[in-house]
């Protein structure tokens, strides 16, 4: 009995029955929120509501903010916190936000 237990829960990540907490596969899908409801303050890595959060585009990316105080730090220096062209070949742009 406890074999079978012990391979239905190791079965369960390939059954597509894996945590929901966590969607994200990459930084970018962290960032923007692709997939969820939420996404993940770049400065602060705090997860924010997309809804509630300081939204503002950079190069065309729609970025989620805790507050104005985050948004500022990034744009004062973007490089350091925006996504890299290699980070952003797979996340589509997202369109909720308009």
């Amino acid at each position: 009995m406890r074999i079978l237990i012990a391979f239905t829960l190791a079965a369960l990540p390939f059954l597509g029955c894996s945590s929901p907490s966590n969607p994200w596969e990459s930084r970018g899908d962290r960032l923007l929120g692709i997939g969820s409801d939420s996404a993940e303050d770049p400065v602060s890595g705090a997860s924010v509501s997309k809804n509630k959060a300081v939204k503002r585009d950079y190069q065309g990316t729609t970025y989620y903010f805790a507050s104005s105080k985050t948004a500022t730090t990034f744009f004062q220096n973007p490089e350091e916190y925006a996504l890299r062209g290699n980070e952003r070949n797979d996340v589509p742009p997202d369109r909720s936000a308009r």
